[in-house]
């Protein structure tokens, strides 16, 4: 849902608290939420399939809620990979490489996601972009980090 002018200040106040957007002012939260969107997923609602055919490269933040990540397994099962809880993004590989997207995302509860395309991130000024790009590579670096850290752990 875009977000309407009567009720932009309680968003902005929501964004303000997530840790994604904690670099970011109010002003520039405001013009966060002119192009983008809030999108309200129930539990266990799919909010990305991989491989589903779609262009669509947004990138989300949870504002409430947790997800799952999910990949494809052998005969056609899915293997949980990762816990994302309020606060995380996701959606950063297709919105960075114009790919399609390389795993499921299950919500885990009720969610709010604020979800933006890349299009829009670059009608952006430069240091909203700076900001939004800033917080990719820390996001990506705590994954990558995380993801080390669990391939090394069986020898140690």
């Amino acid at each position: 849902m875009k977000i309407d002018n009567t009720d932009k200040g309680k968003w902005v106040a929501l964004l303000m608290g997530v840790k994604f957007f904690s670099n970011c002012t109010e002003e520039e939260l405001a013009a966060l939420l002119d192009v983008g969107e809030v999108r309200h997923y129930k539990l266990h609602d799919y909010i990305i399939k991989e491989d589903d055919g779609t262009e669509d490269h947004s990138f989300f933040v949870i504002l409430k809620g947790s997800a799952k990540v999910l990949k494809k397994a052998p005969m056609a099962m899915k293997k949980e990979v990762a816990a994302l809880p309020e606060g995380e993004c996701f959606g950063e590989m297709a919105f960075l490489l114009n790919t399609a997207r390389t795993a499921y995302i299950l919500a885990m509860e009720d969610c709010y996601m604020f979800c933006i395309n890349a299009e829009d991130v670059g009608k952006m000024n430069d240091a909203i972009k700076a900001k939004i790009y800033h917080q990719f590579a820390i996001s990506m670096a705590n994954k990558l980090k995380y993801l080390t850290e669990s391939l090394l752990r069986p020898y140690y």
